[in-house]
């Protein structure tokens, strides 16, 4: 009996060193030549314009500062994920509806039919080139809930706070993406020095908050209109239409096969996805709340976006589950979310 599914496209910071060599592990047999294809032709638009291959970045002998840099990083990522989506076998897997999160947006919009590996990857590699000419402004991050991932108030509160002194002070500040149990935030450069020191300093499990994303820009902020623009000339005329599944945006929104607009995907790929809050919460919600799936499938590479879309099982009290606790019990005797990179039984979906 086949399992309902929901897919879960992540975005940049996602393919650190332990994904090297992603595009060399072993396939099922009926995505192995697709993916032959997709890279072969990735590979060729990034050598036209003078660019390192994906192969030659995946099999680099260390990670360095070049996979993080926009220009290679979001085709780095796209073509990750879009892999994984291959080794999803249909004989054991229903996809009820896909989501992403912020650059994962893009992913989402080929793994759900709305356009092709070829029109993805142009977009993708598109705007994570766009970055070439240096970062406008950045974001940083730091959380929102307790240790035990319950939502806490207080917390959000200081964010408010900070986010309202730091304005006051004439620096441009305010809310990147709404992450599970995450606040990330964006900043011109003033704004993101005064936030840094603005936040209280707490640890959420081993790592300490706040922290500077490096090498993102202020991105899902009215900083990036003049990128808005450039993409709304790029990447009109890809060859747009409704996805095959649902899909779900950053607002929260549905597009479904039967009723979307594709002209209202590009306004909004183009358009407010670029220069307002991504509500990557609000996006979990959503699919848990309509589509009721068995599990949350969440796509390569990396595997670290798991714990906001858990934190959000938290907040939403998704099938009884009330705290960090809560879900690593319910992992353990049976998985509501798998991630591909670490679970071998995901490469099916058993």
């Amino acid at each position: 009996m086949s399992r309902r599914v929901a897919l879960v496209c992540p975005g940049r910071g996602t393919y650190t060193k332990s994904e090297l060599g992603f595009f060399s592990k072993a396939l099922p047999a009926r995505a192995a030549a697709e993916t032959e294809r997709r890279l072969a032709h990735a590979d060729a638009v990034r050598a036209a314009r003078g660019d390192a291959s994906l192969r030659e970045l995946d099999g680099a002998a260390a990670f360095g500062a070049r996979h993080l840099a926009g220009e290679n990083a979001g085709a780095l990522i796209y073509a990750c994920t879009a892999t994984d989506a291959l080794r999803i076998d249909p004989a054991k897997a229903e996809v009820v509806a896909v989501c992403g999160n912020s650059m994962g947006w893009y992913t989402a919009l080929h793994v759900a039919g709305a356009l092709d590996f070829e029109a993805g990857f142009t977009l993708a590699d598109g705007m994570g080139a766009m970055q070439k000419d240096g970062v406008i402004g950045g974001q940083l991050i730091t959380p929102v809930v307790d240790d035990a991932w319950r939502p806490d108030p207080a917390r959000r509160a200081e964010v408010e706070a900070a986010l309202a002194d730091v304005a006051a002070a004439g620096a441009a500040v305010g809310w990147s993406i709404r992450l599970g149990g995450f606040a990330v935030l964006w900043g011109d450069a003033d704004g993101v020095k005064r936030l840094l020191a603005a936040l209280p300093k707490r640890k959420l499990g081993e790592r300490e908050y706040p922290f500077q994303l490096q090498g993102h820009s202020a991105f899902h902020s009215p900083l990036l209109e003049g990128v808005s623009a450039k993409a709304r000339a790029r990447f009109g005329e890809l060859p747009w239409r409704a996805p095959a599944v649902p899909l779900i945006d950053g607002r929260g929104r549905q597009h479904r096969p039967l009723t979307a607009d594709p002209r209202a995907l590009l306004d909004y790929t183009v358009g407010e996805q670029i220069v307002a809050t991504y509500d990557f919460t609000a996006s979990i919600r959503v699919v848990l709340r309509d589509y009721a799936p068995d599990r949350l499938v969440l796509l390569g590479p990396g595997d670290t976006l798991g714990g906001a879309i858990a934190q959000t099982f938290v907040e939403e009290g998704w099938q009884g589950l009330r705290s960090k606790a809560d879900f690593a019990a319910r992992q353990k005797e049976d998985p509501i979310l798998v991630a591909m990179a670490r679970d071998e039984q995901a490469a099916l979906v058993s």
